[in-house]
């Protein structure tokens, strides 16, 4: 689908340009961080939970935050590799934890709806990738989560995504990654930006440093959360080896690896680190023998002021041997009186025996032991997996060699990862490596503090992290100053096994006494510069060039003459899927390697003229329906959670073709859910993992679909080209309703190859002075567009069924492998997938099914018949080049004889709808088609960018919604009859664009009827019987209210739904009014009340909810009684 061609006027450019800079304002304005008058820059765990408490602050405003911190600040920093799709549905369920908690307190648990960040190596049982940074792992799917994070959760905490890290925990070169990965790129210090950030939990580090989230959680091997903790001006406490399971996180060694917190605080540390440990039955050995070292009553008990009064601390001989005169020489001496000052007993000049030795891996026998060490675990790792591209080492470093450039292989190698494949298990050399490491430990660190009593030992940084890596020691890390350069360097206070209480105490009050963090500089100028930045992108502006509404062939200009660039296209793209997407929905998600890609073609343009000025896709973004597959890092799932992690052998067919073109993927658009083939209900533009896509010319009308999200992204400028799918109106449809251009291609004239498939038959893949004869009569029209008469009900089931379970068992993995699997695990998942609202009918029946047998032949040839005596007949017998009709009103007609259509904006209804215009031909009939479309575009260029209109008409709509509303509860949960016919007969006349069969005047008034009364005898006081509803021809959009009654009465309860509104009382929240209107929504209640109904409300509290669940209204004082609202509310439900 794309955007057709036409100029934009100068009035739409100042509506524009008034639109950027209330963007600029609103990104400056968010860079303070307040949510109602909350700051949440720099808040701590404490801060938040009082937040929580005293209702300044929500989990969803604090997720909100740290997604634009995120937003804004990861393309400079390189924090996060990838964002959590479900982290602002578990921060409203959070939330709703709190309203509803009996203490009232609105504090359950230490970190309940607190969101943390995970670094990549840390498993999770979600929709997040877990892959140690690397490609080769990138779609790997865990068993479970991992034990940490079980625990988090337990603790009620939300995760937010997972950080960047040196990839492989840097344990893949001799030469160190430096922060780098292939998925996550170059992570930068927050406070100077050339200054290391040290790692392998670089992300971590940077993302609490810069306020991307308050709570993150890093690994450490040998330093990898002492370091980056130290150099990036945070806290970081690497727990005693077993304190916290390992289960779950991608190894490097069992005998070293531990797994931490890092956070800005010593006290945020500390009630993270509470959370996290444990005994874990997945990490049983180590877990047990460190279950000893946990004390009754947690850690927090330890956050003491006076924690350095008479702790013994010693100073290792050769670590803070500075230059004199150096901001470190001068603040590390400092810092030593301080201890002193605050009743420590500093023991300098302590000699660790072999310290040399020991901070020699290769000498040491440290590298020796982890080589072998890590093959084992890693192998272990990998062959646990429910499913992963890579299955053992060897197959890591063979996927590092065909894929150089991405894995960077020249710059940094993979010489350890060679070494490591070398050995073969825990043999003499390595047993004698790892019995020299306990001795040097024994003869070094265990018996200078054992000697001196000491309760820890403090360094510089991280130079003391192998001392204690190779005992499995603790140890934490806190701020302790700046450089001359601004860059931070920190202290770190290590001690013996189980040592934690004692380290805790001495880095509090340290830390208390000291107060050396500071936030880093680097974002705050940052964040000023992306709120630029953004308004510039909002301008459509790359040297001049103007992106926003660009035709192709503009776009090849731009590349041709270098006002343009892919990179600068494929920035603009995304930047207006961050802003718009959460409103509308359009993308479920985007391709990691999207700017990679544009860069290459930008390089490929360059190298060479060939491709530099033509008019076809090279280097131009393309964004796929979901269903459309592609063998890369994106997700295939037609929009169902079931999918989600499965993976294809290959890109599909139409895929291929465009990486032939040259066109970029940018990533995956949002559809109906399983291409509207699930219900009887339909999902009017929702999918599992998409949310609800919105017409982004007014929010509140049909997007229409399957394709929705395709033609949103075209409509919205979130791409200039999408591809949709087509069974029977999806392509049509959606972009009559969003003002682009749909061609539905004669089927077959596009591969429908590694597609998600409903029929074969009728399936295709497309974009986005004539003689006129009128009033032409199709033959047996009205059978056509009932899918209950023509066969199609009874057709398309047995062929869904057969095509999606052979494409199901094409895939390499899959965690469903047929259709029945899917229903289950629908049933198992009945809230994510909606399954009270829409149910899964049509799954049901096509399940039922048992192939093409002789019901399915006789109903395709009759599918066939109706076609040929229909409009084929026709165009032949009058000689027509295409039939014209308004929006997607005949696609049934096309869709059966797999014929082909072109939609094209026609103008917009009085209340700023748009609606279309297709032509349709019979097949192979494009070129007269496309001729037809093209000059009745050019003739009358009627398409005008999105209004992003909240609602269809406030002064008529709220009017009729509100008087509903009066009527269904001013009398105490009755019904009056007289209101309740009016609401219907306004309603009828307003309903532009909707069409209302069968509706007859209603019976005579009696004086109320209780809504305890059947569904059906409800609907038929509304409106007679039966009321049927349509948005399009389609017969799956006709079904009568009895007809749904007799099929879910119980689902139905009293409501007589149309995916429309419920307006309900809170004494009798089953007992709804609603009528056949999706999506609409009250934005301003208090006046409306008051204007229509005559009653003051005292408070309004509104919570839009974007995917359709509850808006609350909250009602006190006067208007509570003149409602004869038990309970307080009134609830609004879409």
């Amino acid at each position: 689908m794309c955007v057709p061609t036409g100029r934009v006027s100068s009035s739409q450019s100042m509506a524009g340009l008034r639109h950027q800079l209330l963007l600029l304002a609103t990104i400056l304005a968010l860079a303070i961080g307040t949510c109602h008058s909350f700051e949440i820059q720099e808040a701590t765990l404490d801060a938040i939970h009082q937040g929580f408490k005293n209702g300044s602050l929500t989990s969803t405003a604090l997720v909100q935050f740290y997604l634009g911190q995120i937003r804004r600040l990861n393309p400079l920093l390189h924090a996060v590799i990838e964002v959590n799709p479900d982290a602002l549905r578990q921060a409203a369920e959070a939330d709703a934890e709190r309203r509803s908690s009996s203490s009232g307190d609105g504090h359950i648990g230490g970190l309940h709806g607190v969101p943390v960040l995970l670094k990549d190596n840390i498993g999770t049982r979600d929709q997040l990738n877990t892959t140690a940074g690397s490609l080769a792992m990138l779609g790997s799917v865990v068993g479970r989560d991992a034990g940490v994070v079980a625990r988090l959760r337990r603790a009620g905490a939300l995760v937010l995504g997972k950080a960047n890290m040196d990839e492989w925990a840097n344990f893949r070169s001799a030469i160190g990654t430096g922060g780098w990965s292939a998925r996550g790129g170059q992570g930068k210090n927050p406070y100077v930006l050339s200054s290391p950030p040290c790692g392998s939990s670089t992300g971590p580090a940077i993302a609490a440093a810069a306020n991307m989230a308050a709570v993150t959680l890093g690994t450490e091997t040998d330093g990898s959360i002492l370091c980056p903790s130290s150099l990036n001006s945070v806290v970081g406490i690497k727990p005693t080896v077993g304190l916290t399971s390992r289960a779950g996180v991608i190894p490097v060694s069992p005998r070293q690896d531990t797994v931490g917190p890092i956070c800005r605080t010593v006290a945020d540390a500390v009630l993270v680190l509470d959370a996290i440990v444990g005994y874990d039955e997945l990490d049983a050995v180590a877990t047990r023998a460190a279950s000893k070292y946990i004390p009754d009553g947690g850690y927090t008990q330890f956050l003491k002021i006076d924690g350095l009064q008479g702790k013994r601390i010693g100073v290792p001989k050769g670590l803070f041997d500075f230059a004199d005169g150096t901001i470190r020489q001068t603040v590390y001496q400092q810092h030593l009186k301080t201890l002193r000052r605050n009743g420590a007993v500093v023991i300098e000049n302590l000699a660790i025996a072999n310290l040399d030795v020991i901070q020699n891996a290769t000498v040491s026998g440290e590298l020796a032991a982890l080589a072998a060490e890590f093959k084992i675990a890693l192998n272990a790792y990998l062959s646990d997996l429910s499913y992963s591209p890579v299955r053992s080492l060897a197959e890591i470093i063979a996927f590092n060699n065909a894929h150089p450039d991405e894995e960077m292989l020249k710059q940094f190698g993979q010489l350890i990862f060679l070494v490591s494949e070398n050995t073969t298990g825990i043999g003499s050399v390595e047993k004698a490596a790892i019995q020299q490491l306990d001795d040097l430990t024994a003869n070094g660190v265990e018996k200078v503090m054992k000697q001196h009593l000491l309760d820890a030992m403090v360094a510089p940084d991280s130079s003391s992290a192998t001392v204690l890596a190779i005992a499995g020691l603790p140890a934490i890390a806190v701020p302790a100053g700046y450089d001359e350069q601004g860059a931070p360097f920190g202290l770190t206070f290590g001690g013996l096994k189980g040592y934690e209480p004692r380290l805790i105490e001495i880095a509090y009050a340290f830390e208390q006494a000291t107060k050396h963090h500071r936030p880093s500089m680097a974002p705050r100028r940052l964040v000023v510069a992306a709120a630029v930045l953004a308004f510039v992108a909002a301008a459509g502006g790359c040297h001049g060039f103007q992106i926003e509404e660009a035709t192709i062939e503009a776009i090849h200009e731009g590349f041709k003459n270098g006002s343009l660039t892919s990179t600068a296209l494929v920035r603009f793209y995304l930047d207006r899927i961050s802003r718009l997407n959460p409103l509308l929905h359009a993308v479920i998600e985007v391709n990691p390697d999207a700017l990679r890609q544009a860069a290459r073609a930008d390089a490929e343009r360059r190298r060479s003229g060939r491709r530099s000025g033509g008019i076809g896709l090279h280097g131009v973004p393309v964004l796929l329906k979901d269903n459309i597959a592609t063998r890369d890092r994106l997700n295939t799932t037609a929009g169902s959670l079931a999918l989600l992690g499965s993976v294809v052998r290959r890109d599909a067919g139409v895929v291929r073709r465009l990486r032939r073109a040259g066109a970029v993927v940018l990533g995956k658009a949002n559809m109906e859910e399983w291409a509207n083939f699930r219900s009887l209900e339909g999902t009017a533009g929702w999918s599992a993992r998409g949310g609800q896509g919105r017409n982004p010319y007014v929010l509140s009308a049909d997007p229409c679909g399957s394709s929705t999200g395709s033609a949103i992204a075209a409509a919205a400028n979130m791409a200039a080209v999408t591809l949709g799918s087509e069974t029977d109106g999806s392509i049509l449809c959606p972009a009559s309703l969003n003002s682009v251009v749909g061609i539905k291609p004669t089927v077959g004239l596009t591969s429908r190859a590694g597609v998600i498939p409903i029929s074969p038959r009728q399936d295709t893949i497309g974009e986005r002075g004539a003689i006129l004869i009128e009033n032409i009569d199709i033959a047996n029209l009205s059978v056509i567009l009932d899918v209950l008469s023509n066969g199609e009900q009874i057709a398309l089931p047995a062929e869904f069924k057969l095509s999606l379970n052979a494409y199901l068992l094409d895939l390499t993995y899959s965690p469903v492998r047929s259709l029945a699997e899917i229903i289950a695990f629908n049933n198992a998942h009945p809230i994510e997938e909606r399954l009270k609202e829409f149910g899964q009918f049509i799954f049901l029946v096509a399940e039922n099914t048992t192939g093409i047998g002789a019901p399915e032949r006789s109903a395709i040839q009759e599918l066939n018949k109706l076609s040929a005596n229909g409009l084929e007949k026709l165009m032949e017998e009058l000689k027509l080049n295409a039939i014209v009709t308004p929006n997607d009103n005949t696609s049934s007609v096309l869709a059966i004889g797999g014929m082909t259509g072109i939609t094209v904006p026609a103008g917009y209804g009085k209340l700023g709808v748009p609606f279309g215009i297709c032509f349709g031909g019979l097949k192979g009939y494009e070129p007269r088609l496309i001729e037809m479309a093209y000059a009745f575009e050019q003739a009358t260029r009627v398409r005008k960018t999105p209004t992003f209109s909240p609602y269809t008409n406030h002064e008529v709509y709220l009017k009729i919604w509100l008087h509903a509303a009066c009527c269904v509860i001013a009398q105490k949960d009755l019904i009056d009859d007289n209101c309740l016919r009016h609401y219907v007969l306004e309603l009828r006349k307003m309903a532009v664009g909707l069409r209302f069969t069968g509706l007859r005047p209603a019976p005579a008034p009696t004086p109320s009827s209780r809504l305890t009364d059947s569904s059906s005898s409800v609907c038929s006081a509304v409106a007679g019987t039966p009321l049927s509803v349509r948005r399009s021809p389609r017969a799956a959009r006709r079904t009568s209210l009895t007809e749904k009654a007799r099929l879910r009465p119980r689902e139905l309860g009293l409501s007589c739904c149309f995916s429309g509104v419920q307006i309900c009382s809170a004494a009798a929240t089953a007992s709804a009014l609603c009528v056949g209107f999706s999506g609409v929504r009250i934005w301003s209640v208090r006046e409306a009340f008051l204007s229509f109904c005559g009653v003051a409300l005292a408070d309004a509290d509104v919570l839009a909810f974007l995917d359709g669940e509850a808006a609350s209204i909250s009602i006190s004082g006067r208007g509570r009684e003149d409602l004869g609202v038990r309970g307080g509310s009134v609830w609004v439900v879409n």
